[in-house]
């Protein structure tokens, strides 16, 4: 069976990579608005899972920014960026397990009474969310180990051959 399968050409690796990226920025844009909404309704509730809540708010807004690089620096060092990807796969793991393992029943005293029975379901898509980005880097340090280091130069227009000087012969040393 692994005989028979073929890696895909570089060009396909790059930009599935690509597109795996763009939508980690979008899953972690979507726990960034959610957590935010979560925390901006902390009101000296005696049991509040904010240290879980700004961990996973620090890791979602670090991710928007390195995805927002990253689409345009991918082809200089991929396995450089494997290592980062392996970072941020783990951290949002260890952001799931910290929304998961905090219920909001059993933990967030008054929590029911103050936003009501339909926030649940945002507290269930932020764990998601988070596990689906856990995932996704998961998924982009293998296409990152995948990707040769492109070695063509970037952004470096030929230049014509010049058959003489612009200056005069006079001027010339």
């Amino acid at each position: 069976m692994l005989d028979s399968w073929h890696k895909p050409s570089d060009k396909v690796v790059r930009n599935l990579a690509k597109v795996f990226y763009l939508s980690e920025a979008c899953f972690a844009a979507i726990v960034l608005g959610i957590v935010s909404w979560f925390l901006s309704h902390y009101e000296d509730t005696p049991v509040y899972p904010a240290a879980r809540l700004i961990w996973t708010e620090i890791i979602a807004a670090l991710a928007i920014l390195y995805c927002a690089t990253l689409v345009f620096t991918f082809d200089y060092y991929p396995a450089c960026f494997a290592m980062i990807n392996m970072f941020f796969a783990l951290a949002f793991f260890a952001s799931f397990g910290a929304v998961e393992n905090f219920d909001c029943d059993d933990n967030w005293m008054g929590w029911r009474s103050e936003y009501g029975e339909p926030y649940r379901p945002c507290w269930r898509a932020t764990a998601a969310f988070t596990f689906l980005s856990g995932f996704f880097w998961l998924v982009s340090v293998l296409l990152a180990y995948w990707t040769p280091i492109n070695k063509e130069p970037h952004h470096i227009l030929p230049r014509k051959p010049s058959h003489g000087s612009s200056t005069i012969a006079s001027e010339q040393v």
